[in-house]
C-alpha cells in the first residue's frame, strides 16, 4: 500500500508540474492573443477614423474638380464664341469699309469728271459773226452768238449732293474703322482677362486633381490596412475561443486545483507517515508525530 501511495504522490507532483507548464503556456498564449486583438482593434479604430476623414476630403475634392472643370469649359466656350463673333464682326466691318471705299472711288471719279467738264464749259467762247437773226425764228434757249457752257446752275447742286454723299461714305469708313479698332481692343482685353482666369483655374484643377489622386491612394492603402487588421482581430478572437476549453473553461481555477492537489498530497504524505510509524513502532506509534 505504501508503494501505491508513493506512486500516487509522484503522479500528483508530476501532474502539478505539467499543469504549471500548461498554465505558463496558457497565460502566454492568452496574453499574446489579447495583445494582438487589442492592438489590431486600436488600429482598426484609427484606420476607420482616417478613412472617414479621407472620404470627406475625397468628396470635397471631387466637387471642387468638377466645379473647376465646368468653369474651365465655360471660359473656353466663351472664348470660342467671342472669337467667332469677332471674326464675323471683323468680316462685316471689312465689307462695309470696302463698299464705302469703292463708293468713294466712284464718287471721286464722277466728281472729278463733272467738275472738270463744267469748269471747262464755263470758259467756252464763240467767234462773233455779223449776222442778224430773223425776227420770226423760234427761241433756241440761248442768245445768238452765246457759247454753250452747260447747266452750270444745276451742276452746282449736283456736285454739292455728290460731296455730301462723299462725306457720308468718308464718315462711314472712319466710324467703321473706329468701331473695328474698339471691338478688337475689347476682344483682346477679354482674351487677356479670360486667359488669365483660365490659366488660374487650370492650375488649380491640376493641383486639386493631384490632391484627389493622393487622397484616393491614401484611402485605398487605409482600406487595405483595415482589411489586414480585421483579419488579425478575427484570428486573435478565434485563438481566444480555441484556448477557452484548455485554459479558461476547466471547471475550476488553476489556483483551486493547485490548492486541492496540495491538500491531497499532504494527506497522502501523512498517511504514508502513519503507515511507516505503524510498521516501525506498532500500535503504540503516535499519530500526532505525523
Amino acid at each position: 500500500i505504501k508503494v501505491l501511495i508513493q506512486e500516487l504522490i509522484e503522479r500528483l507532483q508530476q501532474q502539478a508540474t505539467n499543469e504549471a507548464t500548461q498554465k505558463g503556456w496558457c497565460d502566454k498564449s492568452l496574453a499574446m492573443a489579447k495583445q494582438k486583438r487589442d492592438y489590431a482593434t486600436k488600429e482598426v479604430s484609427s484606420l476607420n477614423s482616417q478613412m472617414a476623414t479621407l472620404e470627406a476630403l475625397r468628396a470635397k475634392l471631387n466637387m471642387e474638380v468638377k466645379d473647376l472643370a465646368k468653369a474651365i469649359k465655360e471660359i473656353q466656350d466663351a472664348q470660342t464664341e467671342a472669337t467667332k463673333l469677332r471674326e464675323d464682326e471683323k468680316a462685316e466691318h471689312a465689307s462695309v469699309v470696302q463698299e464705302a471705299k469703292e463708293g468713294l472711288d466712284a464718287l471721286d471719279t464722277v466728281i472729278d469728271l463733272l467738275d472738270k467738264f463744267y469748269k471747262t464749259a464755263s470758259k467756252a467762247e464763240v467767234t462773233l459773226i455779223q449776222q442778224t437773226p430773223q425776227k420770226d425764228a423760234p427761241d433756241a434757249g440761248f442768245d445768238t452768238a452765246e457759247a454753250y457752257r452747260g447747266a452750270q446752275g444745276d451742276a452746282t447742286g449736283i456736285l454739292g449732293m455728290l460731296q455730301v454723299m462723299k462725306s457720308d461714305f468718308t464718315r462711314t469708313v472712319t466710324e467703321t474703322e473706329a468701331a473695328e479698332k474698339l471691338a478688337e481692343k475689347e476682344y483682346q482685353t477679354f482674351l487677356t482677362e479670360s486667359g488669365k482666369s483660365l490659366a488660374e483655374k487650370e492650375q488649380a484643377n491640376t493641383e486639386k486633381s493631384r490632391q484627389l489622386s493622393d487622397a484616393n491612394s491614401s484611402f485605398d492603402e487605409a482600406s487595405s490596412s483595415m482589411q489586414a487588421q480585421m483579419q488579425i482581430v478575427t484570428g486573435a478572437i478565434k485563438e481566444l475561443i480555441e484556448l477557452q476549453p484548455a485554459c479558461v473553461n476547466t471547471g475550476m481555477t488553476y489556483e483551486e486545483r493547485v490548492a486541492n492537489r496540495e491538500e491531497e498530497i499532504k494527506a497522502l504524505n501523512k498517511a504514508l507517515c502513519i503507515l511507516d510509524a505503524y510498521a516501525q513502532y506498532g500500535p503504540d506509534s503516535s499519530v500526532d508525530s505525523c
